[in-house]
Order: structure tokens, then sequence, then C-alpha cells
């Protein structure tokens, strides 16, 4: 869309990707004076999520600059949704705000059913760095993969071991494939699983993290299922990755999932902390090439459509231009 874009953050060690921010400046927030000046030269101020350090932002930028703009992308599950409550003073903060967005159709209907200010449906999506040729089926292996940081609460990685488990004697060639850092307490869990199980050893590969992200995309291209096992997220950016490159996405039921599956035409739902019924589904989508390979041509075209960003930035910048 043209704009200059810059990100403010405090700096830490985390690991950045160059490639995603080669055009984009980087600056700290090292004192007071770095981010007032900032914002002074700021016309739209970016904020992620509901949090008081971010209201605190959206004052001191209408204070600092009041004719500029602010969107406020709320990045909401349902668990913290519950927990936000509303006082007139934080009322006419999101009032000031141009643009506010959540990222899925469920929880846009129960704000609009309770709260004070008008809130749109922006869903995460994916960003194609490479210009990638759409995938061929022919690429796919007989692969379930997950990615993300693997043995924390929130993403609940023994529920999809436990799943495999059940399931691999019934599906017969396809491996287990989990993407991702793994938390040290974790470690213990995994060496006491493969000492139970011996026999899965050979079926499931623990990659590590993998920061190069062309690497990452051909993990998704070569595997024909992605399976998401989180207790909650807001709109998993996995989701739109692995539809991309044309998986079946099987899921938790967590924000976002009902949309990325378009209600259960691009794979299926499962309740949370259910490996029996996780197990079930691996079994059952696992066993039904025919599906697999309908999906694989469909959710790809859906994700082109109504999940691409820069499709998705079009319709923020005609709201930010209104």
């Amino acid at each position: 869309m043209n704009y200059e874009v810059a990100i403010l953050c405090n700096k830490n060690e985390e690991h950045y990707d160059e490639i995603m921010t080669q055009n984009i400046n980087l600056n700290f927030m090292e004192n007071e004076n770095s981010v007032t000046s900032l914002l002074q030269k700021t016309d739209i101020l970016m904020l992620i999520g509901y949090y008081d350090f971010n209201l605190c932002m959206i004052e001191k930028f209408k204070s600092i600059n009041p004719k500029g703009k602010i969107y406020l992308k709320l990045d909401l599950n349902i668990h913290r949704l519950g927990r936000i409550g509303f006082n007139q003073q934080n009322i006419n903060l999101l009032n000031s705000c141009t643009l506010i967005s959540v990222e899925s159709k469920n929880l846009k209907k129960i704000i609009d059913a309770s709260w004070p200010v008008k809130v749109e449906y922006i869903p995460n999506g994916f960003y194609d760095f490479f210009n990638s040729d759409i995938v061929e089926y022919s690429q796919k292996e007989n692969t379930i993969l997950t990615v993300g940081r693997l043995g924390t609460y929130e993403k609940a990685t023994e529920i999809i071991m436990k799943a495999f488990k059940i399931a691999a004697e019934k599906i017969e060639g396809w491996k287990l494939k989990l993407v991702g850092s793994i938390e040290p307490a974790f470690n213990q869990y995994i060496n006491d699983y493969l000492s139970a199980y011996p026999e899965l050893k050979s079926k499931i590969i623990f990659t590590g993290p993998i920061y190069d992200r062309k690497l990452l995309m051909e993990e998704y291209r070569k595997s024909k299922i992605f399976c998401l096992t989180s207790r909650w997220e807001a709109f998993a950016q996995v989701f739109a990755e692995a539809a991309f490159n044309g998986n079946y996405i099987i899921s938790s039921d967590v924000d976002g999932s009902w949309d990325i599956i378009d209600d259960k035409k691009y794979g299926s739902i499962f309740p949370i902390n259910d490996f029996e019924a996780l197990s079930k589904e691996l079994i059952t989508a696992c066993s039904d090439e025919i599906t697999l390979e309908e999906v694989f041509n469909c959710i790809q075209l859906n994700t082109r459509n109504n999940f691409d960003w820069i499709k998705l930035c079009e319709k923020i910048n005609s709201f930010l231009n209104l």
C-alpha cells in the first residue's frame, strides 16, 4: 500500500527474520523521548492486543498527534474476551480508534452483541514471500505436521502424541512431524513416550525450530495433514500457512479454526484435550485419500481468495481511509 513502516518494540534477544523485516525500520523503546519522537512522525499507529499498555499508547498518541489514526487489532481468544470489562475512559479511548478488528467470526458475533464500540472482522492471513507456485498433490507425503512451541501448556503437544499412538497401527505408512522449539521440561515426556512405545521411534520426527521460512514452507508443502492441538488461540498464524499449502486441517475447537476450514469444508474439529477424538479424526482423514486431494485443491483456492494478506491489507487500508 506504499506505507513507510516502522516497528516500535522492546529490545530483546528474540530471533528476527531478515526476510520479514528487510524493508521495515525497527525502533526500540529505549526511553520516553525515543517513543515520543516516533509517534510525532506517525500518521497511523497500529497496536496489537487489548492491553493496558496499548490503551496508554492510544492516549499518548492522541495527545501528541490528535489528527493521527489508530488501528487496534484485538488478537483475542474467547478466554481473554471474557475477562475484558469497560469503564467510560476505556470506551472513550476505543472510540478514538479509526479501526478496531477481531480475527474470528465467532468473536465478532459475541462482540457485536455486547461491546459499546464497532469492531470489524479481519482474520489473520498468509503472505507469500517467495511468489510460490501452486502446490501439486504429487509433492505431498503421508505426513501429519504440527508447528509451534512444543511442550507448552497452551500448545498441548502431548495430545497429538497420545492420539498418534492410538492411530498409528491403523494408518500404516504415515509419519508425525513436529516442528518447533521444545520446552526443556517436555524432553522427559518425549523420552518416556519413546521408551514406552519404541515402535513409534521411526514414525515420529522432531525437527527443532525452523527459522528459515523457505524451509518451513517446504515442510507444509510436503505434508498432507496439519494438526493443531492448542488449548486456546486467537487466530493461529499456522492455520493460513497450512491452508495456503493445501493441507487438510484437523484442529482443536479454538478461535479461528472454524474460519480457516469454512465450517468443516476443509478439515475437522475435535474437542480441546480430547486425544481419543483426535485419534479418530486422524484415522478417518489418513484413510480417505480422495477427500484429502479434494480438500487440497479447494483450500488453496479459498486461502488465496479470503486469507491473502495483500487483499486483507487492502481491506484495512479502505477502512483507514473512509
